[in-house]
């Protein structure tokens, strides 16, 4: 990664560094020498004088006080811990590593540790998860001293353990309507705590948004570094290969470990309405049709049949998903583009 890091520092040139998220795998398993190398080659090829965020992945089963004492060093500010499950059988099913006991010491240690930015990651809709659990698993949540938290259905992805299991039929896959139970269930107790649903799946405090999922949203520009790193800057689209023997051949000696797509007009008008719905903000139409001032009328019988089902609320600057209409947003999104 150091390698890469060097090689594109060229390209945000004259630009100041406004977050680092180190995330994508398992960066907390990493050791002081590998982590310190990393961060060091970051600061050495990029402006980070105005770093605001420096976010670092971490399993609960590596949060300890000797790790959390050398990433603050680093200058991580910023936790994101995926939880994902508060149940020990839902987590074993899952097969993750750690306990629902090791999850709730990691968000303490991580609070006595002087981290005062931490998200975690939570899974509803899961063949084990009943209505119950998870609205625990959320009283926990919002009560723990976090500020931030993102929770997704789960997904059932192909060539995984879980997606075998099913196709076996040794696991009943959630029927839709626990997932949109389990949703509102989620809604509700946002609500409840007053917290603000600022993206589809993420929540937080007020005014304690991730900067830097939030840049991802409003269409900044951002540099990928690593095997299935993503970059974006405002014109192209650029990937890593996602094998890490691959990528490390390709680094060592000096060939292609990346492919690059040139977005037409359409292509980031078609990005700028998938990223604006997914926002508590919504579509802004106004600017929308700037550039395409056809798509009021060409979209006339698709907002009208969304708004008369109670998906989408309009009015004369924005379009927004309502909460159900985040339940089927993929549809919507996709219905809406250019």
């Amino acid at each position: 990664m150091t390698i890469e890091i060097k090689d594109r520092a060229g390209e945000l040139a004259n630009q100041s560094v406004e977050t680092i998220y180190f995330g994508g795998g398992t960066p907390s398993v990493l050791s002081e020498t590998q982590l310190s190398a990393i961060i060091s080659a970051i600061r050495i090829n990029f402006n980070v004088n105005e770093l605001i965020e420096f976010t670092l992945e971490a399993n609960p089963e590596d949060i300890n006080s000797v790790n959390l004492e050398l990433w603050r060093k680093l200058g991580v500010n910023r936790l994101s811990i995926g939880l994902q499950s508060l149940s020990n059988v839902e987590l074993q099913k899952m097969n993750r590593a750690h306990t629902a006991d090791d999850s709730k010491k990691a968000v303490e240690l991580s609070l006595q540790g002087g981290f005062d930015k931490i998200t975690i990651d939570l899974i509803y809709g899961t063949p084990w998860k009943s209505d119950s659990e998870w609205t625990a698993e959320l009283d926990w949540a919002l009560n723990s001293g976090i500020n931030h938290l993102s929770a997704y259905a789960l997904t059932i992805e192909p060539k995984t353990l879980l997606s075998h299991l099913v196709n076996k039929k040794e696991i009943a896959p959630s029927s839709d309507e626990k997932v949109e139970r389990q949703f509102f269930i989620l809604q509700n107790k946002i609500q409840e705590f007053e917290w603000d649903a600022y993206e589809i799946s993420n929540y937080c405090k007020p005014s304690h948004q991730a900067i830097h999922n939030s840049n991802y949203w409003t269409g900044k520009a951002y540099l990928g570094i690593g095997p299935a790193a993503h970059s974006y800057n405002g014109y192209q689209r650029r990937w890593n290969v996602a094998n890490n023997a691959s990528y490390i051949d390709a680094i060592e000696n000096k060939k292609s470990y990346f492919e690059i797509e040139d977005l037409t007009i359409e292509n980031q008008l078609n990005e700028y309405i998938m990223t604006q719905l997914r926002t508590k903000k919504g579509l802004d139409i106004q600017h929308l049709l700037k550039t395409e001032p056809n798509w009021l009328k060409n979209n006339k019988s698709k907002l009208d049949t969304l708004l008369l089902n109670k998906h989408i609320a309009l009015n004369s600057t924005h379009c927004y998903l309502t909460n159900s209409g985040k339940l089927i947003s993929d549809y919507i999104i996709s219905e809406l583009m250019i």
